[in-house]
């Protein structure tokens, strides 16, 4: 995408909160590299892999990219033949190859979750035979080891008993020279890599040999006495083959890296991908982004909840969120009302939300916007007068209006600030005019902020344009930072140069003076507003009350679908058994014929069949009358039993809409049961009063009480119910944590249920499960 004014729009301060979040050079290089594109295919995908991130994010699955290193100077330079890498770069490039290596296997893992994230990382590869190499040969401070080659072994044995045979005959010679008081301290020490002894400048007759250095002072000169002189030659040698023997083995390790560079290559490529995909991630998860569905260019921009990105970021609790939905044939859209009311912040908002989304990069709205896809953003906001060249605030405008004129198209979003300012107000409104009307008949989307009564007019009786406005608080005159569509603004001037601080009697000569039109007209579009204003309330609550009503009416539907079906798997279920029952008699009939039976057999299997018959008849005749627990035979304070639970207690609530009852157990836990589940407890006053003095708590969990459930499959309506009763019997035995599985999906279950953790009395924590009780797709819960 070419031509977007990333500089008026603020579009290089999201790259450097994104820099901020990256990992390596790596990452912070793509995204400086980074330019929003209208290819859709390669867009999608991109946002799908952030949206993936951000969701492995969310769920406390953090990628093992920290460590990653830059390495891509290394590679271009090892790519020359005969070049090398030192051993710190070496110790780099095995760090980045175990980085490849572990984010591999961490996505591998994670192929349901994230399967776009999975696919970009399976070309990367471990090169396990290149690390090993450079193991073999670099010990962890970067240094060469012995082993990595014989004669480097052999070198480094042999200088390790020179530098002995050296150490000791100066040791030696400091104990004599001591005594004699020529050296000026009791140790040797090294000078252009050559050992010397420390000698008073006056006694250095007396130390023969070479001096290499002398102290600050002049008081110490540094000797290399010649008794050592052939053996520190013969250790120089043997340092300079050592680094011969260093320089090949680094030759053929840089050998084997440009043999695997096409792999390391790769692998550089998709980590750097990685590191800015995580920046994006870490972005929209910290300030709590998404994406907006995405549109073609002719169809409308819908904006719900829009918050400007850099004012999200700097002060959330101030942001305001910017909610726009245009029509098809809106293409030119008027915005008009009070000076710092809002007016340039909605157009820095869209056009920055446009770059953000078209680079792939997670924004502060609701989901359920809509962004088209735009060729090229062009721009003319703020004031860029130049007194060295000569240029005007208007020529300025002018000029860059004339740059968009040439430029824009059918897919070009369009943001001009103050159009027609800075002139005479006629002819400044004229030329708007014709401009507004040049850039409708290209068919681009165009947002134009204004305070000409010209371009409100134009928008009002335009096909192409439409009107929108922010104004101030009817209570206190503030901005209210809520666009108002189809209703132009005012420009409130004498409002807020009276809250700037301007002299009353000026604002008060300015009303005077003010035409009486104009003063008329304003009332007017005053007086609209407040009726807007009103009429958008009475709409909010009708609202309000038609989602009531459509929740009740899906409530009711959902019920009536369950009573229905468990209507008809109870009738299979009778009929199952029936055919079962049938089935035994007549092969039992049958095995008699077979073994010729008697007549009064024959009779007493025939009576057995229309018995069981008539049994079953009658079982089925019970099960379809069976009326409705009697709410009122049970009351409040009354002793019951619940099989269910083997266990006995006291009626605390009755709920006789649902026909359960909130029951006390005797070891204090409140339970919710079926009204039919419940038996009355008639005590004597005998058993009454010997059981009050007691006071013991006779409890017998049942020992196959559940501590895991699975609700796959179930709707929120149907889960709730069943977690409740689940968390009850768990309370009742005793359990001290239970699993309660309720996959990842859309997250609609998931919420619903921890809603329910979170006001549940006898909760004291739930959690997702670690990666092996089945991360996000589980829920810990722990009981007081």
């Amino acid at each position: 995408m070419q031509n977007f004014e990333e500089r008026m729009l603020e579009f290089g301060r999201i790259r450097e909160l994104l820099e901020l979040r990256c990992v390596s050079d790596l990452g912070r290089r793509r995204v400086a590299q980074l330019i929003p594109t209208s290819e859709r295919s390669t867009l999608q995908r991109n946002i799908q892999l952030v949206r993936e991130m951000m969701t492995l994010l969310e769920q406390r699955h953090e990628p093992p990219i920290h460590d990653l290193r830059d390495v891509e100077e290394h590679l271009k330079r090892v790519s020359r033949e005969r070049a090398i890498l030192e051993t710190t770069e070496l110790l780099d490039l095995r760090d980045f190859l175990e980085t490849a290596r572990r984010m591999r296997q961490f996505f591998t893992g994670l192929e349901t979750v994230a399967p776009n994230l999975y696919q970009l990382a399976q070309p990367l590869q471990h090169l396990p035979a290149l690390v090993r190499s450079i193991e073999e040969k670099v010990a962890p401070d970067s240094t060469m080891r012995d082993t990595a080659s014989e004669n480097l072994r052999v070198l480094r044995a042999e200088i390790f008993a020179c530098e002995h045979r050296i150490q000791t005959t100066l040791q030696r010679m400091i104990r004599e020279l001591m005594e004699s008081g020529d050296l000026q301290d009791d140790f040797y020490t090294l000078r252009n890599n050559r050992y010397v002894l420390p000698v008073k400048t006056s006694n250095r007759h007396r130390v023969p040999g070479l001096i290499h250095d002398s102290s600050n002072t002049g008081e110490t000169v540094f000797i290399e006495p010649y008794v050592i002189l052939d053996e520190s030659n013969r250790l120089s040698e043997l340092r300079v083959k050592e680094r011969e023997e260093i320089y090949r083995i680094l030759l053929r390790v840089a050998g084997h890296i440009r043999d695997e560079l096409p792999s390391l290559q790769t692998n550089l490529a998709i980590l750097a991908e990685f590191d800015l995909l995580y920046a994006k991630a870490r972005f929209g998860v910290a300030h709590g982004c998404t994406f907006p569905s995405l549109a073609e260019p002719d169809e409308p921009l819908r904006l719900i909840e829009a918050h400007h990105p850099l004012l999200r970021v700097a002060a959330p609790d101030v942001s305001r969120p910017l909610t726009l939905t245009l029509e098809r044939a809106n293409r030119v859209l008027v915005i008009t009302g009070p000076n710092a009311g809002g007016k340039t912040t909605a157009l820095k908002t869209v056009g920055l939300t446009v770059l953000m989304v078209q680079s792939a990069i997670p924004v502060p709205l609701n989901a359920r916007s809509r962004v088209p896809l735009f060729d090229q953003v062009l721009v003319d906001i703020g004031d860029e007068q130049s007194v060295l060249q000569g240029v005007s605030t208007f020529s300025a405008h002018m000029q860059r209006i004339a740059r968009i004129l040439e430029r824009a198209s059918l897919g070009s979003l369009v943001l001009l600030d103050e159009l027609g300012t800075a002139t005479d107000p006629g002819e400044g409104g004229a030329l708007a005019v014709a401009i507004l009307e040049a850039l409708a008949e290209r068919g681009c989307l165009t947002l134009v902020s204004t305070h000409l009564a010209a371009l409100k007019n134009w928008a009002a009786a335009h096909p192409a344009g439409r009107n929108a406005s922010f104004r101030l608080s009817e209570r206190d005159h503030r901005p209210t930072f809520q666009l108002i569509l189809d209703l132009p603004g005012i420009s409130e001037a004498l409002i807020i140069a009276e809250q700037v601080g301007l002299p009353r009697a000026i604002i008060e000569r300015a009303r005077a003076m003010r035409p009486a039109v104009e003063h008329d007209a304003t009332a007017l579009l005053v007086s609209i507003q407040h009726k807007e204003e009103r009429l958008s309330r009475e709409l909010a609550e009708i609202e309000k009350t038609r989602a009531e009503l459509e929740i009740l009416k899906s409530e009711l539907e959902t019920e009536r679908e369950a009573l229905a079906r468990e209507k008809r798997q109870l009738r299979l279920r009778m009929l199952e058994e029936k055919e079962r029952a049938i089935r035994e008699l007549k092969a039992k009939v049958e095995e008699l014929i077979a073994r010729q039976p008697t007549k009064r057999e024959l009779d007493e299997a025939r009576r057995e069949l229309d018995a069981e018959r008539k049994a079953t008849e009658g079982e089925l005749e019970r099960l379809k009358a069976t009326p409705r627990t009697n709410v009122a035979k049970f009351e409040i304070g009354m002793n019951v039993n619940i099989p269910q639970l083997n266990d006995e207690g006291t009626i605390e609530k009755l709920v006789p809409e649902k026909g359960k009852a909130q029951v006390r157990l005797r070891n204090g836990v409140v339970v919710t049961v079926p009204l039919d589940e419940l038996e009355h407890i008639v005590r004597s006053e005998q058993e009454t009063s010997h059981h009050a003095p007691q006071g013991a708590v006779v409890y017998l969990p049942k020992g196959n009480v559940a501590t895991s459930i699975d609700l796959h499959g179930k709707r929120v309506d149907e889960a709730l119910p069943l977690v409740e009763k689940f968390l009850d019997n768990a309370l009742a035995a005793g359990v001290p944590f239970v699993r309660i599985v309720h996959g990842q999906g859309t997250g609609a279950l998931r919420k619903a249920i921890h809603e329910s953790l979170r006001q549940h009395p006898h909760v004291k924590n739930y959690r997702y499960g670690t990666p092996l009780e089945g991360g996000g797709a589980v829920t810990i819960v722990e009981f007081k």
